[in-house]
Order: structure tokens, then C-alpha cells, then sequence
């Protein structure tokens, strides 16, 4: 009678092994809501390096945009600047031309 009274009680190690059972549960759902969040975190990390890095892009094409026109005005004035001299050249030719030629009709 006594031994059937103690079979009716579960067995510890499967209570130890239910325990195992439901820890290890706990811990697989664990590592998957870590894995996620660790997924999340890098995907994040990720499009935060991205957007910083096309920030970065924009700023450098701003700046790059800057020097051309910078570079564009310079160029500007540069060629009015060379148009002009080639102006007063060009009037110091004629004018040389026409004393030469003054003298020529004088000789």
C-alpha cells in the first residue's frame, strides 16, 4: 500500500525536468526578443550610419556646388578680364598701325 502511495507522486526528476522545460522556454524566448532587439539595434545602427553618410554626401555636393560657383564667377571675371586686354591690345595694334602708316605716307 505504502509503495503505491509513492508511485502516485510525480517523479522529482521529472518535475526537474519540467522545470528544466519551462526555464529553457523562458530562455528561448529570451534569446529570440534579444536577437530581435539586436537586429533592431543594428538595423537602426545601420540606417543611421546611412542617413549620416548621405548627410554627409549632400553636404559635400553643397560645398561642391559652392566652389563651382565660386569658380564659375571666378572664371567670369577672369575672361572679362583677358577680354578687356585683349581690347586695349588691340586698340595699341591699330594705333601703332595707323602711326606706322602715318609715317609710310609722311616718308
Amino acid at each position: 500500500m505504502g509503495h503505491h502511495q509513492h508511485r502516485s507522486v510525480p517523479c522529482p526528476a521529472q518535475a526537474v525536468a519540467g522545470q528544466f522545460a519551462a526555464i529553457g522556454a523562458i530562455g528561448a524566448v529570451i534569446a529570440v526578443n534579444t536577437h530581435r532587439d539586436g537586429m533592431a539595434a543594428m538595423r537602426q545602427a545601420r540606417d543611421d550610419q546611412a542617413a549620416q553618410l548621405w548627410s554627409q554626401r549632400l553636404a559635400s555636393s553643397r560645398v561642391t556646388a559652392a566652389n563651382a560657383v565660386v569658380i564659375a564667377r571666378q572664371a567670369v571675371t577672369r575672361v572679362q578680364a583677358l577680354e578687356a586686354e585683349i581690347e586695349s591690345l588691340r586698340r595699341a595694334v591699330n594705333s601703332r598701325d595707323t602711326l606706322i602708316r602715318r609715317l609710310a605716307a609722311n616718308g
